[in-house]
Formats: C-alpha cells, sequence, structure tokens
C-alpha cells in the first residue's frame, strides 16, 4: 500500500520571514526618523530636567509626554507610511499585500510604547504617589490615571499616525490631527471646571484619547473628578484597535477586508462599552479636599 504525502506548503513560513523583514527595515527607519528622535529627546528633558521642581498639580506635568511620544510620534508614523508608498514597489522580493505592509508599520509603534514605559517609571521616581497632587484615588488608580496619560498616548498616537498615513495624503494631516485632538481635550474639560458632577460633561470629558481627572484652583483645592481611570484605560486601548483596523483596510480584498469590517464592528461594539463603564465608575461625584 503506497501513501500518498500532501506537500508541505512553505506560504505561511514565507510570509511571516517576509512580514519579520518588513517589521525590522521600518523599525530601523523609524529609530532615525529626526521628529522621533526629537520627541525623544524632549520627553527625557521634560521628565528629568523637571525633577527637582515643586508639583503642586499633576496636571502640569503629565501632558508633555503624550504631546511629545504621541502627538510627535503620530508625525513621525504618519512621514513613514507615507514615505513607504513610494518605496512600495521595491521593498522586496516577494511580493506583499498592502495591509501586510500596513501591519509592519505598526509594530514600530512598540518604540514610542517602551519609551512611554520607562517615562512611566522615571515620572513615578520623581513625582511619588501623593493624593494631594494625584487626587483622591487610591495608589493604584493614581497609577492606572498615569498608564492613560503617559503609556497608552504613547502607543496610540503613532498607530493613528499610519491609518492617516493610509487614507489622507495631505502632507500636514498629521499636524492637523495633533492641533484638532489638543484642542478637543481642553474644550471638553472646560465643562466640568463648573460642573464636576455632571454625567453629560463627564462622558464629553472622557470622550477623548487623553483625559484629565484632576483639578487644582491655583494650588487652593484638590478637585477630583469622576470616571474610572481604569475603564478609560480600556476606551484608549480600543481606540488604538480601532486606528489599526482603519489602518489595515486601505488595500484590503475578499475575506481579508470582511474579516476586518467584522472586527471593527466589534471593536466600535466593546469600545461603546468601555466608554459607559469609564463614564459611570469611579466616584459618584466629584471629591473637594
Amino acid at each position: 500500500m503506497t501513501a500518498t504525502l500532501a506537500p508541505t506548503r512553505p506560504e505561511a513560513p514565507a510570509a511571516r520571514t517576509t512580514f519579520v523583514a518588513l517589521a525590522a527595515r521600518e523599525l530601523r527607519r523609524f529609530v532615525v526618523k529626526p521628529v522621533f528622535l526629537f520627541a525623544v529627546v524632549l520627553t527625557a528633558w521634560t521628565t528629568w530636567g523637571n525633577s527637582s521642581a515643586s508639583v503642586t498639580e499633576i496636571n502640569a506635568v503629565n501632558w508633555y509626554p503624550a504631546i511629545f511620544l504621541g502627538g510627535f510620534g503620530m508625525m513621525a508614523t504618519f512621514g513613514l507610511t507615507q514615505s513607504m508608498r513610494t518605496s512600495e514597489p521595491v521593498v522586496g522580493v516577494t511580493p506583499t499585500t498592502l495591509p501586510t505592509r500596513t501591519a509592519a508599520i505598526c509594530t514600530v509603534a512598540v518604540v514610542p510604547f517602551l519609551c512611554g514605559v520607562l517615562t512611566l517609571f522615571a515620572f513615578l521616581h520623581f513625582h511619588p504617589l501623593d493624593a494631594r497632587v494625584y487626587g483622591a484615588f487610591s495608589p493604584p488608580a493614581q497609577v492606572a490615571v498615569l498608564v492613560g496619560q503617559i503609556v497608552i498616548p504613547a502607543l496610540g498616537g503613532p498607530l493613528l499616525g499610519v491609518a492617516l498615513g493610509r487614507w489622507i495624503r495631505f502632507p500636514g494631516a498629521a499636524f492637523v490631527a495633533l492641533l484638532v485632538i489638543f484642542g478637543w481635550v481642553n474644550l471638553a474639560t472646560v465643562p466640568s471646571l463648573t460642573h464636576p458632577d455632571s454625567t453629560a460633561f463627564t462622558a464629553l470629558r472622557l470622550f477623548a484619547p487623553f483625559t484629565h481627572f484632576t483639578y487644582t484652583n491655583n494650588g487652593a483645592e484638590m478637585t477630583t473628578w469622576r470616571g474610572s481611570p481604569w475603564f478609560f484605560i480600556g476606551w484608549q486601548l480600543a481606540l488604538c484597535a480601532i486606528a489599526v483596523l482603519v489602518a489595515l483596510l486601505r488595500g484590503a480584498e475578499g475575506r481579508v477586508r470582511s474579516r476586518i469590517v467584522r472586527t471593527l464592528s466589534i471593536v466600535l461594539g466593546l469600545a461603546a462599552i468601555v466608554l459607559v463603564l469609564a463614564v459611570g465608575g469611579g466616584f459618584t461625584h466629584a471629591v473637594h479636599a
């Protein structure tokens, strides 16, 4: 009796090898981007350079990494994605689909993410947990606030840059997006200053990729706003996933496109649920101290 052996399929190992090579190539291109290096220098300077300064309100210093690693990182990946368009026909010998090349670019976000983690540790070293500075949250929740303000923006910003680079050709789109996000975060925070117990204004404040959870009236009184820092991290991670899926949607065809659309629908639903939990979680009313 003769046994017939099915030939091995080298497509999967070859695809993985090609993807790893593409990811490594994009990683090398990203880490030498001047705008990213500038962001790292500014983050280090604002974190370590101001370590001796007395801080009475964490909001005075916690937004620097989000702007530099997240915002400038977004501009770096946007430029990286757009520059890949001109080199896509010659990126390698093995032909690859556009979603595969997009996924390879998305992997570079791990670099600013790790920079954000290091910044978080340095931040906690120079600005130890203290309810007088971080608000009335428990110590773990205070760390969660910083994770949502430092680490996750460092991941989400670059991923958004990839999505913008895939869908928008306007060279200044990432810078415009940074200005819009910065303006929206500030605009959405204003109503909470005068109506801290409002559920609607809490939802408005949390409907953003970055938010504040405390407010100090010129150092006189610390107000801890409503909202759950933990569920807000879930909301931010959902936004990161949405950015990746939207980027992958460009150029996707057939079954791949159907799977991406289906997954995107699920993530959008989960994002809405987590946002509701973030609004309803935490304190039932603002805490003044």
